[in-house]
């Protein structure tokens, strides 16, 4: 697969590629991303060194989360809109996302915060 920059238009480029595979690849690709999601956003997009800093420096609650969130997306073939809200710091506190079943479309909203 083709690694693409982590942009509105990489995200769309990266779905389109992988919504070209059958349901048991597409699988295989959410398995991985639910095992991994660093490891499978490293393999798939071209990242900036504050972009592969931001996934380590992530808790394990919020990578299960994300993970969770995307790949099911991924499986039920949904487009993507993620958007990184807040002060530029490390970590994400918190995470929302919408499904609209009508659009086949996800919104996801990391909110970036230093409150705990």
């Amino acid at each position: 697969m083709q690694k693409v920059l982590f942009t509105p238009v990489g995200i769309a480029m990266k779905q389109h590629e992988l919504y070209g595979l059958d349901d048991a690849q597409l699988n295989i690709e959410a398995n991985h991303l639910y095992t991994n999601i660093v490891d499978w956003s490293i393999n798939h997009f071209i990242l900036d060194d504050e972009q592969i800093n931001w996934l380590y420096q992530q808790d394990d609650s919020f990578k299960v989360e994300f993970a969770m969130i995307v790949g099911e997306g991924l499986i039920n073939r949904y487009d993507f809109n993620i958007n990184f809200v807040g002060p530029d710091i490390p970590k994400s506190k918190r995470i929302s996302a919408k499904n609209d079943p009508q659009r086949k479309a996800i919104n996801i909203l990391v909110l970036k915060s230093s409150v705990e």
